[in-house]
């Protein structure tokens, strides 16, 4: 991956948990499915919520196991890559 455009996933992430927000990911058909919710504390009206679709490359893999964030195969479909699976590399 171009490590421009990774340093553009990275700093997207890295501002989403600054700001609390938590970050589901699932592999969707061998894309990743990133599910961005917040919820405001102590009883506070709003919530915000939005989905983007990310490519399913090891080094996005790695960027999201290392802020401890799992991916949920629970919606995968049929492999539409070849070879091993990114998180497996």
């Amino acid at each position: 991956m171009d490590p421009v455009i990774l340093r553009e996933y990275e700093t997207k992430l890295n501002t989403w948990l600054a700001h609390g927000y938590q970050i589901l990911a699932d592999d969707i058909d061998g894309e990743l499915r990133l599910t961005v919710h917040y919820v405001s504390r102590e009883g506070a009206v709003g919530s915000e919520r939005e989905q983007e679709y990310w490519p399913m490359t090891a080094e996005i893999v790695r960027l999201l196991n290392d802020q401890g964030i799992q991916i949920s195969k629970a919606l995968a479909g049929p492999r539409s890559w070849a070879g091993p699976h990114p998180e497996e590399l």
